[in-house]
């Protein structure tokens, strides 16, 4: 995704469009400078205020007579905050200068690249009185984002993926400690089972034997008293 620019074009930059050596024919931006003041720009100036870095253009493209998209990746260790822009010529001129006393462009982490889209506004110049000369890198920059935003949500996916995984492998576990508690329950009743049919089986056993000692005593009683 670009960010559309109205920069101010600076004196220097008219004045080197339009010198003998260049009469008629188109500037060449070649470079892309940042820095950390925020201020309102003005066609005077030939450099940024806090410049912290010069970046070849990597990629760009003519969207009209008036209209350049230009990409640049910004490198390196250092981190800022990107609050003025500038952009230069084949001999260093500074051409365009944008700057805000508040707003900011974006933000260099440090250690890490940042991507650098624009859709440059010239309609002060005469149309088609500058190119864009890039590194030749055939890079299409203005993709990184939406690249980025893709990776971002197929890698979002996986993770959702691997944590429905992750619930189901632990549902699929309690369903397991669920099944053994179950089976351990179903043998724990089935030896209380097996246990009471044999207190059952002693219990009748033993009424039996009663009634037979009952029975025999019953028998002796009669022969003995009663001379049966």
């Amino acid at each position: 995704m670009s960010t559309p620019l109205q920069p101010v074009i600076t004196k220097a930059g008219l004045r080197a469009i339009w010198r003998p050596d260049n009469t008629g024919l188109a500037a060449e931006i070649t470079h892309v400078v940042v820095g950390t003041a925020g201020y309102t720009p003005s066609n005077t100036q030939t450099a940024l205020r806090s410049q912290v870095a010069k970046i070849p253009i990597s990629d760009g493209e003519r969207l009209s007579d008036t209209l350049l998209h230009v990409t640049a990746i910004a490198d390196g260790p250092q981190a800022y905050w990107v609050r003025e822009i500038g952009f230069l010529l084949a001999d260093g001129t500074l051409l365009a200068v944008w700057a805000h006393a508040t707003d900011v462009l974006a933000y260099k982490p440090a250690d890490a690249d940042l991507l650098l889209a624009y859709d440059l506004s010239l309609t002060a110049l005469p149309p088609g009185s500058v190119t864009i000369t890039s590194t030749g890198a055939g890079l299409n920059l203005t993709l990184a984002e939406e690249l980025a935003a893709l990776a971002a949500a197929q890698i979002a996916e996986m993770l959702r993926g691997v944590k429905q995984q992750e619930l189901l492998d632990d549902q699929a576990k309690l369903h397991q400690m669920g099944g053994q508690q179950i089976t351990n329950l179903m043998d724990r009743m089935r030896v209380a089972e097996q246990r009471q049919d044999s207190d059952r089986d002693g219990l009748l056993t033993a009424i039996a034997a009663n009634a037979t000692g009952l029975i025999t005593l019953q028998n002796l009683f009669a022969k003995t008293i009663l001379g049966v």
